[in-house]
């Protein structure tokens, strides 16, 4: 039998990691699901390196079991780990293998840096990739993948998976106990007490991302926007609601809302449910309207996070956000708070463009934002977020960066959170000097603490973690 292990990956705790981990990785119990679907005989291990696996479990149990391929979900923070346990993996002689984002902007310096180390870095869709690999196909003829070859970088061709062919999300084989715990000691809503948190995706991708067009934060590696049908969406519903007994779940797409015929149909054919339960969504402010709303209500919808991104008109304008503005952030919040649905209004300090008049702007966005809350639901939103810009390889800053500092970043596979953050603060805002650079990010992080006290729960991401105070435990 074979034995692939699934990691996600244990990141650098120097950083904040989200605190919402409150539910198994949906990405890899996706992989997992589709895995079983096409090869039944395959035994499949999840190792969570967020909530559940420390390092040292993830080499013990590699040690112990020695499955014939690991695969991680990577991110910045978590790359070096990654190598760390790749390693290890190969002298239990397996094949190694990252994906995710993270591993999809930097496939060739990957796959280029780490030979002996890293076998093969999955791009973009990863299930006709993992299965290709466990039926030992020549690996020229698996889709998605980026290898080396006599030092000879080789990429296959690209794949996207349809959708629509894809097994429920099903998260039996998964052990809720470190997750309804983690849960029960959050904050997570006052007004109403969740006992299990899980995630589901209705679509892949966002509107605002085309073949080269992205927020200048993002480092999302997909392309287009890829929605399962609306009856696929309400079987994972099902499946999480009456079959794992979730009563809050969140759905991972970017853009909810982006088709509305779509989100009609999802609100017809809504099925009846024995039990109450919660949905979160992300959706953009510029859709959303009076007659969305209402859809979003029949759904079940009761809250949406938003990227507001900042509260200056100016800075929103360079941050590449498209068809969005303070007003239609605003409108957006009332309309919704009118109908009874709850926001998270996100935003990202330290946008090109950002001095301390654009964070004053912010700060007053989210004030304002917090009053209409009260106004109509007679209490704060359930989270304001301010979270510090990310300059992902992939995005328009990190671009930027890579442009303006070759001999540093290029080629190069290992970044540092701590130094990118710095150089784009040097390539954008021209703040050479280590104290320079301090000052303004202490500007940063008193305008998070500011836009955080508005509200009883924040989970932001960007920050190490002795810079902001944390509000989400008791």
């Amino acid at each position: 039998m074979k034995h692939v292990c699934l990691i996600f990956t244990p990141i650098d705790h120097t950083y904040r990691d989200a605190a919402t981990h409150f539910s198994p990785p949906l990405g890899l119990v996706a992989l997992e699901n589709y895995i079983k679907q096409k090869l039944p005989n395959v035994k499949v291990s999840i190792l969570d390196g967020s909530v559940v696996h420390s390092m040292d479990e993830i080499l013990k149990f590699i040690d112990h079991h020695s499955p014939d391929i690991v695969a991680q979900s990577i991110q910045l923070i978590s790359y070096e780990n990654a190598l760390t346990i790749a390693k290890y993996s190969k002298t239990n002689g397996a094949i190694t293998v990252v994906g995710g984002h993270q591993a999809t902007q930097l496939a060739t310096e990957i796959v280029s840096r780490q030979e002996g180390i890293i076998d093969y870095v999955v791009v973009n869709d990863g299930e006709e990739a993992i299965v290709g690999l466990l039926t030992e196909k020549e690996p020229a003829h698996i889709p998605n993948l980026v290898f080396l070859n006599n030092g000879i970088v080789k990429k296959t061709k690209s794949h996207m998976v349809d959708l629509h062919l894809l097994p429920p999300i099903d998260y039996s084989n998964c052990d809720f106990a470190p997750y309804d715990s983690l849960l029960s000691q959050a904050q997570f809503d006052s007004s109403t007490k969740i006992s299990r948190y899980l995630r589901i995706y209705s679509h892949k991708g966002c509107s605002n991302r085309g073949n080269s067009s992205a927020c200048v934060f993002c480092g999302r590696a997909d392309r287009g926007v890829r929605f399962k049908t609306p009856s696929q969406f309400w079987l994972d519903m099902e499946n999480v609601i009456t079959n794992c007994n979730a009563d809050y779940v969140f759905d991972v797409g970017d853009d909810f809302l982006c088709i509305p015929k779509w989100l009609e149909q999802v609100a017809l054919q809504k099925p009846k449910f024995s039990k109450q339960y919660q949905l979160g969504i992300f959706g953009r402010a510029n859709r959303v309207t009076s007659e969305v709303a209402g859809y979003l209500k029949i759904i079940g919808v009761t809250d949406v996070v938003i990227g507001f991104e900042s509260g200056d008109e100016r800075v929103l304008e360079l941050c590449g956000k498209k068809n969005t503005n303070v007003r239609t952030n605003a409108e957006a919040a009332c309309c919704l708070f009118q109908n009874g649905i709850d926001i998270c209004a996100s935003y990202v300090l330290g946008l090109p463009g950002e001095n301390e008049e654009s964070l004053m702007a912010t700060i007053d966005s989210a004030k304002e934002i917090a009053k209409i809350a009260e106004r109509y639901l007679g209490r704060p939103p359930r989270e304001l977020v301010a979270n510090l810009i990310e300059p992902s390889p992939g995005s328009p800053v990190y671009k930027g960066i890579l442009k303006s500092m070759p001999e540093k970043y290029s080629g190069k596979d290992i970044l540092s959170l701590e130094e990118l953050q710095r150089d784009y603060y040097r390539v954008y805002f021209g703040l050479e000097t280590l104290h320079e650079y301090k000052r303004f990010r202490k500007i940063l992080c008193a305008a998070a603490q500011e836009i955080h006290s508005l509200v009883g729960y924040a989970d932001p991401q960007g920050w190490k973690n002795d810079e902001i105070v944390e509000s989400i435990f008791n």
